[in-house]
Parts: C-alpha cells; structure tokens; sequence
C-alpha cells in the first residue's frame, strides 16, 4: 500500500515538473541566433553518420537556431517524466522505503537526473545541441549524489572518475574521428552519466552506451535522417542500465 501511494505521488510529482519544464521551455530562449551559434558550435550535442557532418560548421553552414519551425506544445514531456518517476520509485523502493541516507540520496540523485536529462533531451531534439548550463547543473547534482551516496568508500570514487574520464576520451576519439559527427556536448554528457552509473557498477556504463546506440539507432531509421540527437537516447541508457542492472 505504502508503495502505491508513493508511485502515484512520484507520477503526479514528475507531471508538475514537468509542467514547469514545458512552460518555461516554450518560450524558447535557448536557441542561439547565427552569430551566437557561430561562437558555440563546440556546445553541439548533434550526432551523424560518418558521412554526415555535425558540429563542425564553417560560417555560411551554421544555422539560426530561431528560425527554426516551432516544436510544438511537447506535453509528451509530463508523460514521459511522470512514468519515469514512477519507474524510479519502483526500481528503487519494491523491498521497501529507504532506511538511510545512501539510499534517500540515490533515490533524490535519479530523480534528478531524469529532470534535468529531460530538459537537456528536449532542447537537443530541438535544435539538436547540449548547453553547457544544463550540463553544469546536471554534472553538479550528480556528484553531489555520488558524495552522498558513497561518502565513505573512496575507491569507488576513483573508480567512478577513471569510468568518467575514460568515457569522456572514447567519445572524444569519436568526436575527432567523425569529424564533429559527435558532437562535444555528448562527450560532456558520457563523463558525467558515466561518473554516475560507476557508483553502481562499471559494467552499468557499458550497457548503457550500448542501449544508447541501438535507442539511437532505431531512432535513426525511424526519422530516416543520418543526422540525429544523440543526447536523449544516452540519457534514457542510462536510466535503464542504471535502475535495472
């Protein structure tokens, strides 16, 4: 009983988040003008075939990001955040309620991380790039959960740091191999999802790389576009490496 009332507060929690979200994103002053995105291509969460560029833009290609057509009202997002809540409340409380603080941090630091994963998943569909903002807030609030969560147990900070740092050179070397294909704000993004997942366990971080890339994949050829964002689809990774491993 306990466990159903806290599933439907976390639904209900995660649509009023995500509400919010909505609202203050349909105003749409995340996207960047040509000028401005002239100076901060290197922000680009895009991801495209090799073939294909992505972030690596000379002046005439970069694209006026307010020109772009309207996304739409997007109250997919209180779905998705509200079943999401739900999913996190039952993965990590169905033996029970959380007896210390580990375990209310870990509960918090997921939460979190689909919030702010939300936000940056949106604004990557939409103009198919990462700010740094977003990614700052997320990177902080997750290694405040891994402080919290492992407070006592340095080894599996290192650990977490070496995964973090190792993802973020892998992704880096494809970032240079394709050209931009990958964009930079994915490598940003792998090190902090990365950090986080090797708390838990490193073979966590490998799994969710790999459902990114099928997720990623298979979004790919439904859009049949060679160009995509690859952001979401390593945020939605790690949500089910992370809370089903």
């Amino acid at each position: 009983m306990g466990l159903a009332v806290g599933i439907i507060l976390a639904t209900i929690g995660g649509i009023l988040i995500a509400e919010l979200m909505r609202r203050r994103l349909a105003r749409l002053d995340y996207r960047l003008g040509g000028e401005a995105m002239s100076d901060r291509t290197g922000a680009s969460g895009a991801t495209a075939l090799p073939e294909v560029s992505g972030d690596t833009k000379s002046d005439d290609d970069v694209i006026d990001e307010t020109r772009l057509p309207s996304p739409g009202p997007r109250r997919w997002m209180l779905v998705v955040l509200g079943l999401t809540w739900a999913g996190i409340l039952w993965a990590l409380c169905a033996e029970g309620t959380p007896q210390d603080l580990t375990q209310w941090a870990r509960l918090v630091t997921w939460l979190a991380f689909s919030a702010v994963g939300l936000w940056l998943a949106v604004i990557d569909l939409d103009v198919q790039r990462l700010p740094d903002r977003a990614q700052v807030v997320l990177a902080l609030a997750m290694l405040m959960g891994g402080v919290l969560t492992a407070w006592n147990e340095p080894l599996r900070w290192a650990v977490g740091l070496g995964v973090a740092l190792a993802c973020g050179a892998a992704f880096l070397l494809v970032h240079v191999i394709s050209r931009g294909g990958l964009g930079l704000g994915d490598v940003k993004l792998v090190m902090t999802c990365g950090w986080w997942l090797a708390l838990t366990s490193p073979v966590a971080v490998v799994a969710a790389v790999a459902a990114a890339c099928v997720l990623g994949l298979i979004y790919c050829l439904v859009i049949r576009s060679r160009q995509f964002a690859f952001g979401p689809w390593l945020i939605a990774g790690s949500l089910l490496a992370g809370l089903t491993g």
